[in-house]
């Protein structure tokens, strides 16, 4: 009788135990890895900007790629390097976002605070949720918060110059450094830092930093021949948030420039613990097209999918 009453016990337990309790399956209908590329496409991909960005859907095509955080996202000069009026008849993009990134297969857009010459974007195979366009004056470009099957992808591009954003004298010293300093925890407090977010574990922030890192000192002692003492303020900053310097740690001992020239990094990918826990491999790509078109060599890096549905 005993026995009995314990067997029909654990059949109810087992009937009553929880679905998530219970190995997951992948979804069949989503790839077995995400493949995420970050690119500053200089001037709104200026140098095939006349020839109907026929050679860069070509090249989009052979990357593969499901999820594209853009850098220099609105075409703004003409074929003599004079400055577009702002409006859609003059600049086909950032307007027509949807139109190019669906000839590369990408079916939907979002683009970021449109507050000058250099806004950001973002093109995906999956459905985007923009969860914030972040711009103002405490901004120079601007910048995008978006989630992707789940995952909050911060896209950014600091403050270039050494002065500060405003100084009408251009007095170059710490004042540029400052700025983006600023920038950094302005996006910062908005996003991952914001207690509104506090929930989320999954984040990944990317973009032209503009600013080196204090991980590539050894590298640059090496490569250059009068090495210099970078400031390091923005990413020392970013990384009591983000443990993870993506390209650097799936790379630790060798380079991964993010210039043409091949002599600095100043894009990167960074990220949470339990997103890194998913990333196969990243690295910094190079190849003839992007050499011809833009200063800047695209990130790329191959994720397990999914991460979260959430």
């Amino acid at each position: 009788m005993k026995i009995k009453t314990v067997l029909c016990a654990l059949l109810l337990l087992g009937v009553m135990l929880p679905l998530s309790a219970k190995p997951k399956k992948r979804d069949k209908s989503m790839p077995k890895t995400i493949r995420v590329m970050d690119f500053n496409i200089a001037d709104g991909m200026w140098k095939d900007q006349f020839n109907n960005y026929d050679e860069f859907v070509r090249w989009m095509k052979g990357q593969k790629v499901d999820v594209f955080a853009i850098c220099e996202a609105a075409s703004h000069w003409n074929e003599k390097k004079k400055n577009l009026p702002k409006n859609e008849e003059a600049r086909y993009l950032p307007y027509h976002w949807d139109e190019l990134a669906a000839r590369w297969g990408h079916k939907y857009t979002a683009l970021g605070a449109y507050q000058d010459n250099y806004p950001v974007a973002i093109t995906s195979r999956f459905p985007i949720e923009v969860v914030q366009r972040i711009g103002g004056k405490q901004l120079s470009h601007g910048a995008l918060h978006v989630k992707i099957l789940g995952v909050n992808y911060v896209v950014l591009h600091l403050w270039p110059m050494s002065y500060r954003k405003g100084d009408k004298t251009k007095t170059k010293g710490k004042g540029g450094h400052e700025f983006r300093l600023s920038e950094i925890n302005y996006i910062m407090d908005q996003t991952i830092r914001n207690p509104k977010y506090a929930g989320e574990e999954h984040w990944v922030m990317m973009g032209d930093f503009n600013a080196r890192s204090p991980k590539d000192i050894a590298f640059y002692d090496e490569i250059l021949s009068k090495p210099k003492r970078y400031n390091n303020d923005v990413h020392n900053a970013v990384l009591k948030v983000y443990p993870h310097d993506v390209i650097f740690d799936k790379n630790p001992h060798a380079f991964q420039p993010s210039t043409r020239g091949g002599k600095a990094r100043i894009d990167y990918i960074y990220c949470t613990e339990k997103f890194y826990k998913a990333i196969k491999r990243a690295y910094a790509y190079t190849d003839d097209f992007v050499h011809r078109t833009s200063d800047h060599r695209p990130l790329i890096m191959v994720v397990k999918q999914p991460i979260t549905k959430k």
